[in-house]
C-alpha cells in the first residue's frame, strides 16, 4: 500500500442529511478513545483513499446475518457488552482507525463506526459456526446467499469466476464484513501484510471498510456525513441506523473483549419482545408470562396453558402437553407428557432500574419508564456479573447471574 496522493474531490451531488442520532453520536466521538491502536505504522502500511465515493455498494445483504431478527435493534444494542468483540477483531477495528487516520485526516474514521458494521454484518465473524482464528481469518469462511434477485435480493452476476465466493454463476457476499465480490477488487487491501487481499480476514475487511467510508468528501465525526457514508455501505435506513447506535454504545464503552476461536449463536429472546411477531402477538405472549411469573412466586402450577409462553431470553423448545408450543429458556427441547410450563424467576429489584420499575408498577408510568429503567438493569447486571464472571465464563453461570438480576 503506498501513501495517499489524491486530493478530495467535491461530491458531484448533494447527500440529504439523515437526522440519527446526533445528541449520542456527538457524545460518543467524545468519548472514542476508550480504545485507541497503537501508531506502530510505516509509510507503506498507509492506503491510498479514492478521491470519489464509491458508486457500488460494499454490501446489499437486506437482512445481515449479524443480527437476530428476533431479537431487532433492540435487543441486539441491548447485549453489545454480553456479546463481546474478538481480539482479532477489536485489534482489525482499532487498526483501521490508525490506517486511515494516517491516509485521510480530514475523514475522522473512528473504530467504533468500523466495529458496528462488523457486529452488524456478521457479529465480528462468528455467522454460520464461523469463528476467527489467532489470525483474524474466519474460518471456515463466511459466504451470503447467491444474490439471485429472489426473496427481495439483488441480482448480481458472477464477477469473480468464484475465486472469492466459490460460485461461478452468481455473486455471494464474502467475509466478516461481507464485501460483494465487485467492490471488494475496487478496495480491498492487504492490511495484515501476510501477501493476500482476503476478505475473510477481519484484518484486511475493517481497513477495507474503512478505504470505503472514507472514500470521496465527508467528515465522519458529522452524524450526517457518518449516516451518508454507512447508506453507501448498505442503502438501508434501518441498516444505518442500527450501525450509528452501535457505534455510540461501543465509543461510550459499552463493549468487552472476548476470546478467538470461539463461535456464538444469534442472541434470542423471549416471545415477549420477539420482534418477528406482530406486536398483538407480543403483548399475548408478556401476559402469559407474567401470569407465570406471579404462580411460581405463590408456588402454584399451571395446567396446560393455550397460549405461547415466554421463558428466559436464550433458546426454543417445544413443551409437552400444551396445545400449542412455548418459548423456554436457554438450549429448549422437547419435553412429554407435562403441559405445566416451565415457570420463571420473579424480577426482583436487584437493579437500580428494577426497583424504578417496581415502584411505578401498575402506574401510567410503568410503561413510559420502562426502556430507561431495562437499560439500566441490563447495565448494572452486565456490570455485577461482568466482575463475578469475567469474559462472561462460564457462559450458564453469567447468563443466570444477568437474568436474575433483570428478572
Amino acid at each position: 500500500m503506498g501513501a495517499r496522493k489524491l486530493t478530495r474531490w467535491q461530491k458531484a451531488g448533494a447527500l440529504v442529511p439523515m437526522a440519527v442520532l446526533v445528541g449520542a453520536w456527538g457524545a460518543a466521538l467524545g468519548n472514542s478513545g476508550l480504545a485507541t491502536a497503537s501508531d506502530d505504522v510505516s509509510a507503506a502500511d498507509i492506503p491510498d483513499v479514492p478521491a470519489t465515493a464509491f458508486e457500488q455498494p460494499a454490501s446489499v445483504q437486506q437482512a445481515p446475518g449479524g443480527v437476530d431478527q428476533k431479537a431487532g435493534a433492540a435487543g441486539t444494542v441491548a447485549t453489545l457488552s454480553t456479546n463481546g468483540i474478538p481480539s482479532s477483531a477489536l485489534a482489525a477495528y482499532r487498526r483501521a482507525e490508525t490506517l486511515l487516520g494516517k491516509a485521510d485526516k480530514a475523514c475522522n474514521l473512528s473504530w467504533t463506526l468500523v466495529a458496528a458494521i462488523g457486529r452488524v454484518e456478521s457479529n465480528h465473524g462468528r455467522t454460520n459456526g464461523n469463528s476467527l482464528d489467532t489470525k483474524g481469518i474466519a474460518q471456515p469462511g463466511i459466504y451470503g446467499v447467491p444474490l439471485d434477485g429472489k426473496d427481495g435480493r439483488a441480482r448480481i452476476g458472477d464477477t469473480d469466476s468464484g475465486a472469492l465466493d466459490k460460485n461461478a454463476v452468481l455473486d455471494l457476499a464474502v467475509g466478516p464484513m461481507q464485501f460483494i465480490p465487485g467492490t471488494w477488487k475496487s478496495v480491498g487491501v492487504d492490511a495484515d501484510n501476510d501477501g493476500s487481499k482476503n476478505p475473510q480476514s477481519i484484518t484486511d475487511a475493517a481497513t477495507s471498510a474503512g478505504i470505503y467510508l472514507c472514500a470521496g468528501e465527508g467528515d465522519l465525526s458529522d452524524p450526517a456525513d457518518a449516516a451518508a457514508a454507512v447508506k453507501r455501505y448498505n442503502n438501508s435506513d434501518a441498516y444505518v441506523d442500527l450501525v450509528l447506535k452501535i457505534a455510540a454504545a461501543y465509543a461510550q464503552g459499552d463493549f468487552t473483549k472476548s476470546p478467538d476461536g470461539i463461535s456464538t449463536s444469534p442472541i434470542l429472546t423471549s416471545s415477549a419482545n420477539d420482534q418477528t411477531l406482530t406486536p398483538t402477538q407480543r403483548a399475548k405472549a408478556a401476559k402469559t408470562q407474567r401470569s407465570a411469573d406471579k404462580k411460581s412466586s405463590g408456588g402454584g402450577t399451571s395446567k396446560g396453558s393455550k397460549t405461547p409462553s415466554a421463558g428466559p431470553t436464550g433458546g426454543t423448545g417445544s413443551g409437552g402437553g400444551g396445545s400449542t408450543p412455548s418459548t423456554g429458556g436457554d438450549g429448549g427441547g422437547s419435553g412429554g407428557g407435562s403441559s405445566t410450563p416451565t415457570p420463571t424467576p420473579t424480577k426482583t429489584p436487584g437493579t437500580l432500574g428494577g426497583g424504578v420499575q417496581d415502584g411505578v408498577k401498575d402506574t401510567p408510568l410503568a410503561p413510559v419508564v420502562e426502556p430507561v429503567t431495562d437499560l439500566l438493569s441490563m447495565t448494572e447486571a452486565t456490570l455485577r456479573c461482568g466482575l463475578q464472571y469475567p469474559l462472561g465464563l462460564p457462559k450458564d453461570k453469567y447468563d443466570a447471574c444477568v437474568y436474575d438480576l433483570t428478572h
